[in-house]
């Protein structure tokens, strides 16, 4: 290959994007490219995994769960092995988010794809979902309810335009219905019964705040609803959309059969049928719990999402910022401090990245300490005594758009730790380098204790490293003389930073 080849193939995978869906049910992956601000798809690869009908009694992933889960990401691996890292997120959903042992899985999942899997809660799923739903819409000004059934998890999402108003999302899916109530795959009118029941019951905490909402028109996502969509279609059930009168034929169909597994219907795919039931069960307790007319379908969903989201994060806004502005505002957390600490956080990371390593392929540490230094005092607004616990809590457990659940442990972590003792055990959860965390956390403790007077300068204290965990910091002149509270307080740190490995001067 010529030069010009190579900078021509280099230039090529710099444009590309990829997304990969790690579903309770199947492993999604595309590969698009922008070009002018539209994504073009140039490849997409599915595998029904199945890894929710993998959990056993003891809320495990089984071995041939575990195995096939493996042996997928590592086929995933070789499409993407050319994009730039930065231009791949791979996440997992409900599953992931309940397996006892998905630690362990995430570690060789990560060796497998080559990139780390970012586990996601349930409404930065539903975010992700209407944001993948409305890029692939017209544009207009018609109020949406989304919907998409996934093998353990089941959202809505009401919203206009790129912006929603509401996200939601239940425990029921497509797999956990079919498991709990169609074991063997028998489908009675019973079973079938019950099973609407009981997603209706799941869906009505939310009915009264959807329905106030309100929405022009409704469409699904995920495979489950296209494949009932396609059913409807093929059997002439449909009237121009998915209803609850051609979902009630499919009902029909199915009791008469008894099972999904060996049913001849035109449309219905093999790989569809272990789950068709729960599915359908899902889809009609949403018809009849929201008063659903008709459903259209569309073909975008939460990768679609991620590749946009990822754009976003690239060149626009990065709604992790929105998430952490709205934390501040919601916690009246003081600004201008936030501000100066992190002002100096920064100066010092600067300082500091080189010699102590502070990249992740996976995760911006320099945001990372922004974030941890805008947030740190939110705890506040619950009390100030114990406030670093309150403010780890706090980021540990609130719906942040945009985080995955890694970043909000990290940020919970510096959080806990960006004052007093040191608590190593908060560290002992988190994949990527502890070390390197623990010395990001070092930084935000220095920048706040110097700001406690809550003087509001802009300082940028020079920061010398030595033998890895020898720190000396050197100020102004007589800035220390002049302000004598920090000057404890940094004689203070010096001793708190011993116990934790690190020894610190300063003049």
């Amino acid at each position: 290959m010529t030069s010009i080849e190579t900078a021509v193939e280099t230039n090529h995978d710099q444009d590309l994007y990829a997304a990969i869906d790690l579903g309770s049910n199947s492993f999604h992956m595309i590969i698009a490219r922008e070009v002018h601000g539209q994504m073009q798809v140039i490849d997409k690869h599915k595998e029904m995994v199945r890894l929710r009908a993998g959990l056993d009694i003891t809320g495990k992933l089984s071995k041939d769960a575990f195995t096939q889960g493996i042996a997928c990401l590592e086929r995933f691996g070789q499409l993407i092995n050319n994009i730039p890292r930065k231009n791949v997120r791979a996440v997992g959903t409900n599953t992931l988010r309940n397996a006892k042992n998905s630690r362990l899985f995430l570690t060789q999942a990560r060796k497998a794809l080559g990139h780390s899997i970012q586990i996601i809660a349930g409404q930065e799923e539903a975010r992700l979902i209407y944001l993948g739903v409305a890029h692939g819409l017209p544009n207009s000004d018609e109020r949406r309810l989304v919907m998409d059934i996934g093998g353990g998890s089941t959202e809505y999402i009401i919203g206009k335009q790129f912006t929603h108003d509401h996200l939601t999302s239940t425990e029921m899916g497509c797999v956990s219905v079919t498991q709990k109530f169609f074991p063997n795959d028998t489908v009675s009118a019973i079973n079938m019964n019950r099973a609407i029941a009981s997603c209706r019951s799941v869906l009505r905490p939310h009915q009264a705040k959807l329905k106030k909402l309100g929405w022009d028109t409704a469409i699904g996502a995920s495979g489950t609803i296209k494949s009932i969509s396609q059913i409807l279609e093929a059997n002439q059930w449909d009237e121009g959309g998915i209803t609850l009168k051609g979902l009630n034929k499919l009902k029909e169909a199915l009791i008469e059969h008894g099972a999904a597994g060996d049913v001849e219907l035109e449309g219905l795919k093999d790989e569809r049928r272990p789950v068709l039931s729960g599915g359908l069960a899902a889809l009609i307790a949403t018809f009849e719990e929201l008063k659903i007319t008709v459903m259209q379908v569309s073909s975008n969903a939460l990768r679609e999402g991620l590749v946009f989201d990822t754009l976003g994060r690239l060149f626009a806004e990065d709604v992790r910022e929105v998430s952490v502005n709205s934390m501040q505002k919601w916690m009246l957390v003081d600004t201008n401090q936030a501000d100066h600490v992190a002002h100096t956080a920064l100066s010092l990371y600067k300082q500091a990245h080189n010699s102590w390593q502070l990249r992740s392929p996976d995760y911006n540490f320099k945001k990372l300490l922004i974030w941890a230094a805008k947030l740190h005092e939110c705890g506040i607004a619950i009390s100030y005594k114990r406030y670093r616990h309150h403010s780890a809590y706090l980021i540990s457990q609130a719906e942040m758009a945009g985080f995955d659940q890694q970043e909000k442990q990290m940020l919970s972590a510096m959080m806990l730790n960006h004052r007093g003792k040191f608590v190593n055990e908060a560290f002992d959860e988190i994949d990527v380098s502890r070390k390197k965390l623990k010395r990001l956390t070092v930084l935000l403790r220095l920048a706040v204790r110097i700001h406690r007077g809550r003087d509001f300068e802009n300082l940028e204290p020079l920061l010398f490293i030595e033998n890895e965990n020898e720190l000396h910091l050197e100020f102004e002149d007589n800035w220390l003389s002049q302000h004598p509270l920090s000057q404890m307080d940094l004689e203070i740190e010096a001793k708190r930073l011993e116990g934790a490995g690190f020894t610190l001067s300063f003049k």
